[in-house]
């Protein structure tokens, strides 16, 4: 009788403590997967936070006219205070990646759920030092990113904000880099950004770029490929930057409408196009941009839109449409292209020297057959931003 009562307290007992195991265990569970709800949501934050001010600092740019290019990764080259873009690195069109440029944001050293602060990468095509000769809403990003599978996510990317997560085998992210009170830890990509081993990496493609100074410099110009996936060799996250993203806004100014027509109608330009023999595929092959002395906002927003204006000579001097109605008769057509088209393509060389992807009709038309049915408007619009810009010389 008593080693049945024995036993039975003992059982209860078990019951009792396998109870409690079971509900620390569960209270565990529960404290870790909140745990990384919270560290999920400050990543997130932090990511959309870095967008909003990378994108305001171009979109904010005083003077509509010049290149509205982005920072330079914080690189932390020589004396720089950290949280500095790099005034210059790497050759003109040459990718970056280091930490994001928070300091000349104008934000907070923005940090992950894991106290990380968060890196940059930047296509060499948009960053502010050097910078390319000719940037506008043609202009094409070097960032692609990939899936766990290979699978294209997005690309022609401007540029990447990336969240590295924990630290993984083969990281070291000791300290470093002095002067850095704010991120601490060191400057070298391959500590922070994944796989960091080329040997576990999806399709051969690791996040940054190896065999520069800190894994931080493209070899060229070509495009670069990034992952995004999560397993035992990548977690870093990802937040993208568009070339639209960049654009719209900027276009959406009332003053980038102003300086379109301020550059249609710059007298010395309109000398130059009058007295030039008209050339190339667009007709501009002898346009010069630097025969705009006086004003110097239309010198240099004409060297980086060039891309977009078309000129051809009638073959018999005619009026043309404009806003509705018939202009004095031109002997040349002078048009700024709009933004392009869903089914228009501006990617290469041979894609830019030719008309048909810049113009619609019935301009198409009358720009191959030299007559006088061209139909366009005299401002540039964002409601309407593919429409062709005429002028009549």
């Amino acid at each position: 009788m008593q080693n049945s009562k024995q036993k039975g307290a003992a059982l209860i007992i078990f019951t009792v403590i396998f109870a409690l195991i079971a509900t620390a265990f569960l209270i565990s569970n529960l404290d870790a997967k909140g745990l990384k709800v919270i560290r999920d949501k400050k990543t997130a934050a932090s990511l959309a936070q870095a967008k909003t001010a990378l994108i305001g600092s171009v979109v904010s740019v005083i003077n509509i006219a010049s290149p509205t290019y982005l920072p330079n990764p914080d690189l932390k080259l020589g004396a720089t205070v950290e949280g500095r873009q790099a005034l210059s690195s790497g050759a003109v069109d040459i990718s970056l990646i280091g930490k994001f440029p928070w300091r000349d944001l104008g934000v907070a050293p923005l940090k992950n759920g894991w106290n990380e602060c968060l890196w940059y990468v930047v296509s060499g095509r948009f960053k502010n030092f050097p910078s390319t000769p000719m940037f506008n809403w043609d202009t094409q990003g070097q960032i692609t990113v990939i899936d766990g599978n290979g699978h294209v996510l997005a690309s022609k990317l401007a540029a990447l904000i990336i969240s590295p997560g924990v630290i993984l085998a083969g990281q070291n992210r000791q300290l470093l880099a002095a002067d850095t009170p704010q991120c601490g830890g060191n400057y070298d990509v391959k500590n922070y950004l994944d796989s960091s081993s080329s040997a576990n990496a999806v399709a051969g493609k690791v996040n940054y770029f190896e065999g520069s100074t800190n894994n931080r410099q493209a070899p060229n110009t070509n495009d670069k490929e990034f992952v995004l996936t999560q397993n035992d060799f990548y977690n870093d996250q990802f937040i993208f930057i568009t070339t639209d993203e960049i654009f719209q806004p900027l276009i959406k100014r009332s003053d980038f409408s102003l300086q379109v027509s301020a550059l249609l109608d710059d007298v010395e330009f309109k000398n130059h196009i009058q007295a030039l023999l008209v050339a190339g595929s667009k007709g501009t092959d002898n346009i010069d941009c630097n025969l705009i002395v006086t004003n110097a906002n239309n010198k240099v927003f004409c060297k980086n839109w060039k891309e977009m204006l078309l000129l051809t000579e009638l073959v018999v001097p005619n009026s043309i449409v404009i806003d509705g109605t018939s202009t004095a008769p031109c002997s040349k057509v002078m048009i700024f292209a709009g933004q392009k088209t869903n089914i228009q393509t501006r990617l290469t060389t041979a894609d830019k020297s030719n008309p048909v992807n810049y113009l619609e009709e019935p301009n198409l038309a009358a720009f191959n057959l030299r007559n006088n049915n061209f139909n366009g408007t005299s401002a540039f619009s964002a409601a309407s931003s593919s429409a062709d810009i005429l002028r009549c010389l």
